[in-house]
């Protein structure tokens, strides 16, 4: 039951850290920035209706960084230290956020 209302956090945990090969496929990117900006706004909405604000924005800052539609252009060791940062956010989400049953 856990991994049914988890699952799009762990693939984009997964796909997170997957970024820190050494992948040059474009469309590698493109998908997880589209998985981890769809989970960070699942996540904004759990956490939005949980009455947990500051998990709330911090979440929607995640949002806005992944966006693939307006995307940042960082150093490629930037975007290494946000991977890592955020695979950690999801992973702490499970504890902060917890999803309707």
């Amino acid at each position: 039951m856990w991994i049914q209302h988890n699952w799009l956090k762990v693939v984009a945990i997964l796909l997170a850290l997957g970024a820190l090969a050494p992948i040059p496929y474009y469309a590698y990117f493109q998908l997880m920035n589209w998985i981890v900006i769809g989970a960070a706004l699942m996540t904004t909405l759990q956490a939005y209706k949980q009455r947990n604000s500051w998990v709330a924005w911090l979440f929607a800052l995640v949002a806005v960084v992944f966006n693939p539609v307006a995307p940042f252009y960082f150093p490629t060791n930037l975007w290494h230290v946000a991977d890592i940062v955020v695979a950690v956010l999801f992973l702490l989400s499970f504890l902060l956020v917890k999803p309707k049953n």
